[in-house]
């Protein structure tokens, strides 16, 4: 799997070919739709974006004066780019289906992503290619780096996640469990800003990464659950 393949939101199935400046339009897009980015919050630097997504600067900096003309960032000269709408329209991936997955029980999403994400890892387990697995490593050093920026951290958390799910090679389960990840991010957003929580997150996937480089579905499918598990009891913690 190849980078412009990590970062398509879209389904496996395959979707019209676009440039990657159009893919970190996308990103950001869905960024904001699924509550990672609010109205007012500055964009992560270009360098940091860059990192994160693993494309070019320049790339990122397209992508974000696309943005800018449809009015959903906000960039001056000498001050950070900050989101001025939270109005993607359709340059976010199933942006509805993110909002409509919000209605669902806590508990009822938890339960679902035991169940479907069990089932994309031990398939991403078997078939995850070398070049996902070094985009993982990557990812995971990004990750590292935004331990003080619970905003950039969730970025590169959900590139993480959404990398994974793909590389299971069912497009129709990889759209389930990325709906899924997508649930209450903006209080996720409040969890990972309590210390240690980006720590903690990091080690996991750590353990996610080390039984996919091994190949190993059982190994890979518990460090899932443990992290998805400790996801879900911090988020319950924070709405009781």
């Amino acid at each position: 799997m190849d980078v412009r393949a990590m970062l398509e939101d879209a389904t496996l199935g395959g979707a019209p070919k676009k440039s990657m400046k159009d893919f970190v339009v996308q990103k950001i897009a869905t960024f904001i739709a699924t509550g990672i980015l609010k109205t007012g919050d500055p964009l992560p630097g270009e360098r940091e974006l860059a990192a994160a997504l693993s494309v070019s600067r320049e790339t990122v900096r397209g992508a974000i004066l696309i943005l800018a003309t449809h009015g959903i960032l906000s960039v001056a000269q000498g001050t950070r780019t900050v989101v001025a709408s939270e109005d993607v329209g359709e340059l976010a991936v199933q942006a509805a289906r993110y909002r409509d997955i919000a209605a669902y029980s806590l508990d009822n999403v938890h339960e679902a992503r035991l169940l479907i994400e069990a089932q994309v890892v031990r398939a991403a387990a078997v078939k995850i290619e070398a070049p996902t697995l070094d985009y993982l490593r990557k990812s995971i050093t990004a990750q590292e780096g935004a331990c003080d920026d619970p905003v950039r951290f969730l970025i590169c958390d959900r590139e993480f996640h959404t990398a994974i799910y793909r590389s299971s090679g069912n497009a129709v389960l990889a759209d389930m469990a990325a709906d899924l990840y997508s649930y209450l991010l903006s209080h996720r957003r409040r969890v990972v800003s309590q210390p240690g929580t980006i720590a903690t997150s990091i080690a996991d996937h750590r353990q996610i990464l080390a039984g996919l480089e091994t190949r190993d579905p059982d190994a890979a499918c518990a460090a899932f659950a443990i992290h998805e598990t400790r996801i879900y009891t911090t988020t319950k913690l924070l709405l009781a």
